[in-house]
């Protein structure tokens, strides 16, 4: 492929990308109003709960014994001190579970919005900008930022959850660490492309 047909290409599909992500949030706003009206109402609806996979703590449960397939190429077994944890959507916890979903939804849109600029910027011909350095740090800056969230979030959600669990000690299912290592990469790139930028500048002097 040529490179400007990939970077068209990547233009419009983190523009479309970017749309379906904000109509989606739109959605699910509208929805979670929805249910916490619905749920004022005193229905139950169970189908409509927030649902989280949780783990839980020094229960000390033995762990069940592997399957095996016929073949013996898989394996699989029915994990220890795992919980499937429902909320209500008119409760403290509830309202702070759709806040916290929509943070992160607002983060990948400016994610892409980030991206979509930065494709649409960029010129083959002249490639240097700072304008793009700029954008490549604020990306970065929003990917530690989301790790950083995800780290509050799984200390704040348990803390919710414990005013109504309290036993077994739950805590929540997340995954951190991706997000600060691939911001870290991207600060790295914008750095040697800030760099390129002064040794353009320089070679134009000189010429």
């Amino acid at each position: 492929m040529k490179p400007k047909f990939v970077l068209s290409f990547l233009s419009v599909a983190t523009r479309i990308l970017m749309w379906v992500l904000i109509v989606f949030t739109g959605f699910l706003l509208c929805v979670s109003i929805l249910n916490i009206v619905e749920s004022g109402k005193g229905k139950r609806l169970n189908s409509k709960n927030y649902t989280y996979e949780m783990t839980a703590f020094g229960e000390g449960r033995a762990e069940q014994p592997y399957i095996y397939t016929a073949d013996s190429l898989v394996r699989y077994r029915n994990m220890a001190n795992k919980y499937t944890v429902e909320i209500e959507p008119n409760s403290p916890i509830g309202y702070y579970s759709i806040f916290m979903k929509l943070i992160f939804m607002g983060l990948g849109i400016a994610v892409l919005w980030n991206f979509k600029k930065i494709f649409s910027e960029t010129n083959l011909d002249d490639p240097f900008k700072y304008s793009i350095t700029k954008r490549l740090k604020v990306l970065a800056a929003l990917f530690i930022v989301a790790d950083l969230l995800k780290l509050t979030d799984y200390f704040l959600f348990n803390s919710f959850l414990r005013r109504s669990v309290t036993t077994p000690h739950l805590g929540l299912i997340t995954d951190t660490g991706s997000g600060i290592i691939t911001g870290l990469i991207i600060w790295i790139i914008a750095i040697v492309y800030q760099k390129g930028i002064v040794l353009q500048e320089e070679n134009a002097l000189t010429v």
